[in-house]
């Protein structure tokens, strides 16, 4: 374990000095700009902004790695997966709350949204049934920020899938995608009530 300690001890002095390297960028070239700069020290936005971003780099070179190694690249929602129950077991925090939001793309996710579209979606669901769409990260959840940042940035991070069966096993509700791949409920992102393209009537007058 020594050996382990003092990498994992490296690291953490690393995230650190870079966390506070972050900041500092963002207080130089950014936070001058904000109209919320005068709150910040309330607020701490910088400091949390900053904490995101670290994160979310984070995550990409664990994503990298796992796929450069030939054994685990076609594993990484299975590892994914059991990352996340692991971690939520843990710290015993179900995601559970009741929220419907409006996200805008700003890519194509296919085949069922496209650049543009309005996704109304509910997050955590409580239920789900055959030929619902959900949204499941393609990031690793190594923070519980991480869907914040999504939001944030303007961007998606996960992929839209497709249920094709919903079932219970060892007491805990269960679906599966199309792709074979079985996913706890409480683990979903998000399920997509519904899909706005620019030629609904309603999207004008959404204004967004």
């Amino acid at each position: 374990m020594g050996e382990l300690s003092d990498t994992l001890d490296e690291f953490s002095k690393v995230s650190k000095e870079f966390q506070g390297k972050i900041q500092k960028i963002l207080k130089d070239k950014y936070c001058w700009k904000c109209p919320m700069r005068t709150t910040s020290k309330n607020t701490f936005c910088n400091e949390l902004d900053a904490w995101i971003r670290l994160t979310g780099a984070f995550e990409r070179g664990v994503q990298d790695n796992i796929r450069e190694d030939i054994d685990l690249k076609d594993n990484l929602e299975i590892i994914t997966t059991r990352y996340l129950s692991k971690l939520l077991k843990k710290y015993n925090r179900p995601l559970k709350y009741n929220k419907t939001i409006i996200l805008k793309l700003k890519e194509d996710v296919e085949p069922f949204a496209f650049k543009n579209d309005l996704l109304f979606i509910e997050e955590n669901p409580e239920s789900v049934k055959v030929g619902d769409l959900i949204l499941w990260p393609q990031i690793c959840p190594v923070s519980f920020y991480w869907f914040s940042k999504a939001k944030i940035l303007g961007i998606i991070p996960f992929k839209i899938l497709k249920v094709e069966k919903s079932f219970q096993k060892e007491g805990r509700k269960f679906v599966k995608v199309e792709n074979g791949l079985e996913i706890l409920l409480e683990h979903i992102t998000g399920k997509i009530i519904k899909i706005i393209d620019k030629a609904d009537p309603v999207y004008s007058k959404l204004n967004l």
